[in-house]
C-alpha cells in the first residue's frame, strides 16, 4: 500500500488514537470493482440520496392552454 492508503473505519474503532490502514483486497469489505471499502461506498451513496431528498421538488409544469383553431 502507498502513502495515500485510506484509513480503515472498522479497524480504527478498536483504538481511536491510532489510524489503521486499509487492507485493500485482503479485506472482506473491500470492493475491487470500485477500489473502495464497501462502508465508504455505502456512505457516499447515502450522502447522495440525502442530498437528492433535500432538493426542493420540481415545479409541476402548467398544461398549455389549447389554442383555438385558426381559420383559413
Amino acid at each position: 500500500m502507498t502513502a495515500s492508503t485510506p484509513i480503515c473505519p472498522i479497524l480504527s474503532i478498536r483504538n481511536p488514537s491510532v489510524d489503521e490502514l486499509c487492507l485493500g483486497a485482503d479485506c472482506a469489505l473491500y470492493l475491487p470493482a470500485v477500489k473502495k471499502c464497501s462502508l465508504v461506498y455505502l456512505g457516499f451513496k447515502a450522502m447522495l440520496e440525502v442530498q437528492r431528498l433535500q432538493q426542493p421538488p420540481a415545479q409541476p409544469q402548467q398544461p398549455q392552454q389549447a389554442r383555438p383553431p385558426q381559420q383559413a
